[in-house]
């Protein structure tokens, strides 16, 4: 009789490879929950820029962009009209006070030179003939006040002998006479007054004839100078040492009395001129510190003023230098300035972020202690420096944050940080 064997059942693997694999998937999901933190977007660590908010002394300060320029500059206008016939030295040229920067040409001046130096010699020459008059007849008046003064006391003499005469009872002077000659003494007296009184007021005609000839002397010698004196201002001088900025003439170009021929500046009297964001002059007054930076020097100096004006969101700010000037200070030199507002101690900052604007909030990702989930947070922003920014509300000293631009991730509370 057959005997039945029964076949034994083969042990399923398969499922114990798909618990297997739930089991690794779970693990899998429950390590990357805690390795990602719920992170809900990969950010490239080198992508980001951190920097930690600090406490301690913070200096709110202001920077602007500008250029030296020169303190004392002067203006070279013609005095007089002509048509350029030398240039002497070229814009950038040092000069000397009295040196000769361009010569004009105008024919004009020598004619009116001539005309007033030949007007002058007429005058003096009409004068000097004019003077030997006055003498002639101050000779002849002082001739006749003394012939009148001889006939005077002649006839004096005589009353007086027909008195003696008379007095004796000489009878050979009558009464007739005698009334006569007193008569003559009279007359001769008043005509020797007269005499004299006229002297004295020619003296005064002469002299008065002569300051009115002095002074037109004066006022012809005057018209001989300025037209002398614009003769000579044909060479149009440099009115200072220093260098010119500006030649505005060329040759055979007319020039208008009173035009301009350029500049110079003295190039040791040097200011600086930055020019300050609209937003942040709100707090630059005069009298605040600011250092120059020449990009090889540094340079101290003091807000002088502060322009009224805003143009195209720039406010210039104008700053004495306060420092002896470096060997490359020279005027348009491009400088960098940073205006000191005031330090503020005890107060928390960190580098300014890209987008973080003064007074107010923003969402900042705040990288946690091991360096790999950034959390987002609200953080309220103070006074802004040049570089760093005040935190007044939201972080702690020693956090860590992403200062960096954040548009590719702004939207995600929590980023994964990863190499």
């Amino acid at each position: 009789m057959d005997i039945t064997i029964e076949e034994q059942k083969k042990f399923n693997w398969r499922y114990v490879k798909i618990a297997l694999a739930a089991v690794v998937i779970i693990s899998g999901a429950w390590w990357l929950k805690s390795y990602f933190g719920q992170a809900t977007a990969l950010v490239d660590s080198t992508d980001v820029r951190t920097a930690k908010v600090q406490n301690g002394q913070f200096q709110v300060s202001v920077r602007g962009m500008g250029v030296l320029k020169p303190k004392e500059v002067i203006w070279v206008a013609s005095e007089v009209a002509g048509r350029v016939e030398k240039v002497f030295v070229k814009a950038g040229a040092v000069v000397e006070k009295g040196q000769p920067i361009v010569k004009l040409n105008n024919p004009k001046l020598s004619l009116v030179l001539a005309n007033a130096q030949a007007k002058l010699e007429k005058t003096i020459a009409e004068n000097t003939a004019q003077y030997a008059q006055f003498e002639s007849d101050l000779l002849d008046a002082e001739a006749a006040v003394k012939r009148a003064k001889m006939t005077h006391q002649g006839n004096e003499l005589e009353l007086n002998a027909q008195r003696k005469l008379r007095e004796m009872g000489n009878s050979s002077v009558s009464q007739i006479k005698f009334k006569r000659t007193e008569f003559t003494v009279q007359s001769s007296k008043l005509d020797h007054e007269l005499q004299k009184q006229r002297l004295e007021k020619l003296k005064l005609n002469i002299e008065a004839q002569k300051l009115a000839h002095k002074a037109q002397q004066q006022t012809l010698q005057q018209e001989l100078a300025r037209a002398q004196e614009q003769l000579d201002n044909l060479y149009v001088r440099a009115a200072m040492d220093g260098v010119l900025q500006s030649m505005d003439l060329e040759l055979g170009q007319d020039v208008a009395e009173g035009g301009s021929v350029g500049k110079i500046a003295n190039p040791r009297s040097l200011i600086a001129e930055i020019d300050v964001q609209e937003l942040q002059i709100k707090d630059v007054t005069p009298g605040l510190g600011v250092t120059i930076d020449t990009r090889k020097s540094q340079i101290q100096g003091v807000v002088s003023r502060v322009s009224p004006q805003v143009e195209k969101g720039l406010v210039a700010v104008e700053v004495d230098l306060i420092e002896a000037l470096p060997s490359e200070a020279r005027p348009e030199l491009s400088i960098e300035g940073v205006i000191n507002i005031t330090d503020k101690p005890n107060t928390l900052f960190v580098a300014k972020p890209a987008f973080a604007e003064e007074y107010q909030s923003a969402k900042i990702f705040r990288v946690d202690s091991k360096g790999n989930i950034a959390q987002a947070v609200e953080v309220r922003f103070g006074q802004s420096s040049v570089n760093f920014i005040e935190i007044t509300e939201g972080l702690n000293n020693g956090d860590t944050v992403i200062i960096s631009a954040t548009d590719n991730f702004a939207n995600n509370e929590k980023i994964f940080l990863h190499n």
